[in-house]
């Protein structure tokens, strides 16, 4: 969807790779929640969806502007989000509620996201947008 109605362009942010991987992390972190203790039931647990989930949809919502400048501020909210949920994936590592393959698999992602959200704010300042 790239519509354009008096030369405004909205992007589909469904045709972007970092779409799928976002979607796949959030399919992940609800996987590795499950097997949490209940004493994380309203902590840990809920912070980590909230993060991960925050990723898509920041990127969603800055890739759906008009405004170059409002994209690249959602964009950077991405990339907050994808940092924490690294932070919390190291806790629940470390708290032993998740496997060390878990972690990787999760980690590895989260850092691929990471470098695409870096590598679309440059593409945006290199338009003269920040």
């Amino acid at each position: 969807m790239k519509n354009n109605v008096d030369g405004i362009f909205v992007k589909d942010p469904k045709k972007l790779k970092v779409y799928d991987m976002c979607k796949e992390m959030n399919r992940l972190v609800y996987q590795h929640v499950k097997q949490f203790p209940w004493i994380e039931e309203k902590n840990m647990k809920i912070q980590m969806i909230k993060s991960v989930s925050s990723i898509g949809a920041n990127l969603v919502e800055g890739n759906g502007q008009i405004y170059p400048a409002k994209e690249f501020t959602f964009i950077n909210n991405a990339l907050g989000s994808a940092q924490e949920s690294r932070y919390w994936y190291d806790l629940a590592m470390m708290n032993s509620y998740i496997t060390k393959e878990q972690f990787k698999i999760a980690d590895d992602l989260l850092k691929e996201i990471i470098l695409i959200l870096i590598a679309m704010m440059k593409r945006l300042k290199n338009q003269g947008v920040a």
